[in-house]
């Protein structure tokens, strides 16, 4: 227990301690006897006195009810030491006595009001979560406050969370829960980091400010936050920076997010792929190209032989057909891979007519006829004495992996991200993206 500087009670306890005398034998000095009412008409000291004396029994039965009554009596009027004591024996620290939460709880108010940190929060704490008392979050809102700009990081991030999600039906207000999550996180306390975080990247609410959202998850990645990673990775990729989202992506499962290293790998295998299919659309524009100047020389069969046998490619043997008026240019060989090619469509349909009119001398040698179903690859070993060239189809870019985020965002928003990423400093202003 604590007691004060001037208290002339507890000196005759510690005395009758010293001297083997029980507290029940020391005499009070004159005028106890009005301490009581003394203490009703605003006397602290006398209030203090009287729960010392209830406390010790000193012509007196010895009541800790009777102590911490009067000590909160103190308290209430403006003594620390009153609502330290008094919360000490609601507490149930007090020998034989049980703990009395609702009391305790009126107790630590009072002490709030008068600065002590403690028992802000944990008057707060008890109303907000109903730890032995009703659950009030309305009334454990304000002293979490309190204990918060007292530098209670912990109330900091309890008040700022609520204000952020009402998960416990408080209207959500942003700017408050951005205040107080400012306060905690500048105390090192690093929900309070990332709920600051989430306040200004996420376009739902009212401080959305990608510029600052992006602040602190780097910060809060750096400090450790897996999460923080991994929101970095989600708006990277929402963004197109895809390399900078697979990195934060790799550093929350560093962190030992799983989720996070399945989509760095899924990014990873497709950012391969891209670059694959990139390559090959630039290949096939290059061949393209070769193949539209054989075309303007008037070459149109070495041009369709080039796609097939060169390149090996439908695509391009698809658009080398559609320059041809008709097929009457294109040789036999070519014709019978075209019918192999394009079986049921009308490149293959064209090809099989061509042939038909040309006379192949193989009529009557394949079932029901050189232009059956199926008959093109045999058509062309029986006239050719080798298998067709083979051939690649269209390519096509794989899909993109996704994981679940905050960040399935708008085409303006995605904007403000992009905006912030390529204003930041440090950042790549000459990539891609900021172009």
């Amino acid at each position: 227990m604590s007691y004060g500087r001037h208290l002339v009670v507890l000196l005759l306890a510690v005395m009758a301690s010293l001297t083997g005398v029980s507290s029940a034998q020391l005499t009070l000095p004159p005028g106890a006897e009005l301490w009581s009412q003394q203490c009703e008409a605003g006397d602290v000291d006398a209030c203090i006195n009287q729960g010392i004396r209830y406390q010790h029994g000193i012509e007196i039965e010895a009541s800790w009810s009777g102590a911490a009554e009067y000590w909160g009596k103190a308290c209430k009027l403006g003594m620390s030491d009153g609502c330290q004591m008094a919360s000490e024996v609601y507490r149930g620290l007090a020998d034989g006595f049980p703990a009395d939460y609702r009391r305790l709880v009126m107790v630590e108010s009072h002490g709030c009001e008068l600065g002590m940190p403690l028992h802000c929060a944990d008057a707060a704490l008890r109303l907000y979560s109903g730890d032995g008392v009703d659950q009030n979050v309305e009334l454990a809102l304000p002293l979490f406050g309190k204990a918060c700009e007292m530098e209670d990081a912990m109330s900091c991030a309890i008040a700022a969370t609520e204000y952020l999600d009402g998960e416990q039906g408080t209207p959500v207000d942003a700017e408050k829960a951005v205040v107080y999550g400012k306060k905690g996180c500048a105390l090192d306390q690093q929900d309070a980091c990332r709920l600051v975080e989430a306040a200004y990247m996420l376009p739902k609410y009212s401080t959305f400010e990608p510029q600052e959202g992006f602040d602190y998850a780097l910060n809060n990645c750096a400090g450790g936050s897996k999460e923080s990673c991994a929101n970095l990775g989600n708006v990277y990729v929402e963004i197109g920076e895809y390399d900078l989202g697979v990195e934060n992506y790799e550093k929350a499962c560093g962190m030992g997010m799983d989720e996070a290293c399945d989509v760095a790998a899924n990014y990873k295998t497709w950012l391969e792929e891209r670059a694959a299919y990139e390559a090959w659309l630039e290949q096939q524009a290059e061949r393209k190209t070769q193949l539209y100047q054989m075309i303007a020389r008037g070459n149109l069969d070495g041009a369709m032989k080039a796609a097939l046998y060169d390149y090996g490619s439908t695509d391009l043997a698809e658009y080398v057909a559609t320059k041809a008026s008709d097929y009457s240019g294109f040789s036999t060989n070519n014709l019978y891979v075209l019918s192999l090619w394009f079986p049921g469509q009308a490149i293959g349909a064209a090809a099989d007519r061509e042939l038909a009119s040309r006379g192949t001398g193989l009529e009557g040698r394949f079932g029901e006829g050189t232009n059956a179903p199926g008959m093109a690859e045999a058509r062309y070993r029986a006239a050719y004495g080798s298998s067709p060239p083979s051939y690649t189809a269209s390519v096509s870019l794989p899909s993109q992996p996704r994981m679940k985020s905050a960040a399935e965002i708008s085409a303006a928003t995605r904007d403000r991200y992009r905006w912030a990423h390529c204003t930041m400093s440090g950042s790549n202003t000459s990539a891609k993206v900021c172009q």
